[in-house]
């Protein structure tokens, strides 16, 4: 076999799969320590990527296809691991290296329980493991879940011990309600007054909900928008515990070792985005016939109700 000396990774969005690459980042470097790591990912998640210190080099794409796809032409790639898999990355892969390797997006299933609850996953397989498992005969035994060595701000953003509580999603049917994060939090305060920080990025969505939150509660610190990713990671880093929706941050935070309750709505485990670490936990309502309604989120329940959310009681507990 030709010796492997130059790698790429293709995972051009979102956030959290991003995030979630990074296992396999990390073992590959392990495995081929002498090898160049490079990751081709969309301009806005350049310093997501930049976390990872396993990635020697970051290939945007920016305005033009064919102009990365020219760039990577010129890296003269022995392999590529497309864990994106749609027509941009198959693009940019094809006469690009001399082996490619993809993972298994499992789409058939994903309809298959989403639009008739017909569940054929037999066993629940993790994002992060479906990623190894795309270059498994190369990688060879790769163990658990593991967190690594991130790239992350060494300055301390909060003083004195806080948990965080990222109270926001992208999609409404993945957002827990506000109003119910108010209640955990006016409970979680009758024992204890440890510190809350809400965190979100500069959108309008995140920063409304965290402004909620932040007017109906004592003792909040809302970093809501203020923080680089890099900066967001430290946060969470210095955390005693994270409390979030299904979102990137339950990613980020269990990245860098952090115990998660994530509440899940309107999707579910076998979507692969559940935690991974011990401790961590996922609040969800699993007996509702109507659920999942979607693998991405929507912008409203489908039956009005939104008993997937309702339904939970988020308890804040250490």
């Amino acid at each position: 076999m030709h010796p492997i000396k130059k790698i790429c990774i293709i995972r051009l969005s979102s956030l959290g799969d991003i995030i979630l690459s990074f296992p396999l980042a990390a073992k590959l470097k392990r495995k081929f320590p002498d090898a160049e790591l490079h990751y081709v990912t969309r301009a806005k998640y350049k310093d997501a990527a930049g976390l990872q210190p396993s990635i020697d080099k970051i290939l945007l794409l920016e305005d033009s296809l064919n102009d990365l796809r020219k760039k990577m032409k010129d890296e003269k790639y022995d392999l590529i691991i497309d864990i994106h898999k749609n027509l941009k990355s198959l693009y940019l892969k094809t006469f690009n290296a001399r082996k490619t390797v993809a993972y298994k997006k499992d789409t058939i299933k994903k309809f298959l329980l989403v639009k008739f609850k017909l569940n054929l996953f037999e066993r629940i397989i993790p994002v992060w493991e479906r990623y190894l498992l795309a270059a498994e005969k190369l990688i060879g035994e790769y163990g658990d879940f593991e967190t690594g060595t991130l790239k992350i701000e060494n300055q301390k953003f909060v003083e004195g011990d806080y948990i965080v509580i990222a109270p926001s999603a992208r999609h409404f049917t993945k957002t827990y309600p506000a109003v119910k994060f108010i209640e955990a939090v006016r409970k979680f305060r009758e024992m204890s007054d440890l510190k809350i920080v809400l965190t979100g990025d500069g959108s309008e969505r995140d920063t409304t909900i965290c402004k909620i939150v932040e007017s109906n509660c004592d003792g909040m610190m809302n970093l809501c928008g203020k923080l680089s990713i890099k900066e967001l990671a430290s946060v969470l880093a210095g955390s005693k515990a994270v409390f979030c929706n299904d979102s990137a941050v339950l990613h980020l935070a269990e990245a860098v070792g952090k115990r998660v309750t994530a509440v899940f709505g309107s999707t579910v485990k076998e979507f692969g985005f559940f935690p991974q670490l011990p401790g961590s936990a996922v609040m969800e309502v699993n007996e509702l016939s109507c659920r999942p309604c979607t693998h991405f989120g929507r912008e409203s329940c489908p039956l009005g109700h939104f008993k997937c959310m309702n339904e939970i009681n988020l308890e804040i507990k250490l």
